[in-house]
């Protein structure tokens, strides 16, 4: 057994959330929370955003800012903080949090809800993914209300304001997606007991109607909240993540995205509601995004029905490599790249006289770049927090940064292409390993087929692994 197989198997289950795993995330994330606390990064704006609005709502600021904090606090300890690879991360229950408490609190006429309403909506939007023992990256709402019940502290903050944690606990139930057969049968069940055990009687159905409603207005605001507060390239990172966690192939992205935003027309009245809520800016985001999945998919379909021929280049010269920067960068801000590097390193490492990259283009007289395969020595990067390499140092391995392809020219052999060639330069420079990331059943689907692949790294429920390939 190698220490890459040991490494793998002597890791927890996603089921085991242990004090060690607990002070071992903390550890891993110090760099994290420094940049937090000087108000650096995604999720400090979020927080910030948020207490601003619950102060103009008149949410008590002590509170607020208390509940923030350990929400935060919780998810990243348990894995699901920012540097977790899935869509159902801490950065999707901030925004969340604040989209549906702004859509919420700026309704009026007869879509008003109170200041009760508006508590009940914060709390639950901001714990309705909290499931840290999930085995994928779609939460179970049955885990959730485990977690939320066993927390002494949000227990707390909802006896804090006066609510209840059994309507908060029907909320999160009418999040479960798709609401439609055995899934909302079970969440409807739970609803009724729920309902009882907060002593709203079976004949009072005005009340459980209206607490539903609740629900289900939660329920669109947290799936259209992250495509309504940033731009495209926002939303394909969450369309890439989400991608990740159902395990697509990426030439469907495009195609799936289009089809999750058709599915909002049969809840278009409730969409309305908490579209009604938000700022201008936020609507025309959101249309916006849509449409530019709309575009990129009828791209797809027009270039595979051409079917173009393509040639691959490996670039050597590092004056090569820079001229046609700005082409390679638009490639990465817009493929669905797993364990993206960021853009500075990016730069970095291509400007590096031992990086790798092979570029995939058109063959045709512009020779238009429509893809890459990039990477360079283990040791130019910088690994996933928990991930040891023992060749580290040795340089010996050729690390796999990335392979990107342009969204119209997915779905043919243009990445397998510019992997076989990447493993092939590698090979040819003296490498006798190529790492990266990869999904695991990608690995397994790879190991059997013959390739000589160990897993080093496992990593769930994201299953984003390490994984390690030996060159022969």
């Amino acid at each position: 057994m190698s220490v890459g197989d040991i490494g793998a198997q002597s890791q927890p289950s996603s089921g085991e959330v242990t004090l060690w795993n607990e002070v071992s995330n903390r550890i891993r994330l110090f760099p994290w929370w420094v940049s937090y606390n000087k108000g650096t990064n995604y999720e400090s704006f979020l927080k910030d955003c948020i207490v601003n609005l619950g102060e103009e709502v008149g949410f008590q600021d002590r509170w607020l800012k208390s509940i923030l904090r350990h929400a935060i606090s919780e998810f990243s300890k348990k894995g699901l903080g920012a540097d977790y690879y899935g869509y159902h991360n801490i950065d999707h229950e901030l925004e969340a949090a604040y989209f549906t408490l702004l859509a919420a609190s700026n309704q009026t006429g007869d879509f008003m809800f109170t200041q009760k309403e508006c508590i009940y909506l914060f709390v639950a939007a901001l714990f309705h993914d909290y499931d840290p023992s999930k085995q994928f990256d779609k939460p179970n709402e049955d885990a959730i209300e485990k977690f939320i019940r066993s927390d002494p502290k949000i227990r707390k903050f909802i006896d804090d304001v006066g609510i209840d944690i059994n309507l908060v606990l029907c909320l999160i139930y009418r999040t479960a997606y798709p609401f439609k057969g055995e899934i909302a049968e079970h969440a409807l069940s739970r609803m009724n007991q729920l309902f009882t055990a907060a002593g709203i009687a079976e004949s009072d159905q005005q009340t459980r109607k209206r607490y539903t409603d609740l629900g289900w207005f939660l329920s669109v605001a947290e799936r259209v909240a992250g495509y309504a507060l940033g731009d495209f390239e926002h939303s394909v990172d969450l369309a890439r993540r989400n991608a990740h966690a159902l395990s697509w192939h990426p030439s469907v992205i495009n195609r799936n995205s289009v089809k999750y935003f058709a599915m909002l027309k049969d809840e278009k009245e409730v969409l309305k509601w908490v579209l009604r809520g938000v700022y201008k800016e936020h609507i025309q985001n959101l249309e916006n995004n849509i449409r530019s999945f709309e575009e990129a998919w009828q791209d797809e379909q027009q270039v595979k029905a051409i079917d173009p021929k393509v040639i691959l280049r490996l670039e050597n010269e590092i004056a090569e490599k820079m001229n046609i920067l700005n082409e390679l960068l638009l490639l990465y801000r817009e493929s669905p790249i797993l364990f993206k590097v960021k853009e500075d390193v990016f730069k970095r490492t291509l400007s590096d006289k031992d990086s790798i990259l092979i570029t995939l283009r058109r063959d045709s007289n512009d020779g238009k770049i429509i893809g890459y395969a990039k990477g360079g020595p283990l040791e130019m990067y910088d690994l996933r927090p928990g991930t040891l390499d023992q060749n580290l140092g040795r340089r010996n391995t050729a690390y796999l940064e990335g392979i990107a392809i342009d969204h119209e020219y997915q779905g043919g052999a243009g990445g397998h292409m510019l992997r076989i060639a990447f493993l092939g330069e590698a090979g040819k420079l003296g490498y006798r390993f190529v790492t990266g990331y990869a999904h695991r059943d990608v690995i397994n689907q790879r190991i059997k087929k013959g390739e000589q692949i160990e897993t080093v790294r496992k990593y769930d429920p994201d299953n984003l692994d390490y994984y390690r390939m030996t060159l022969t």
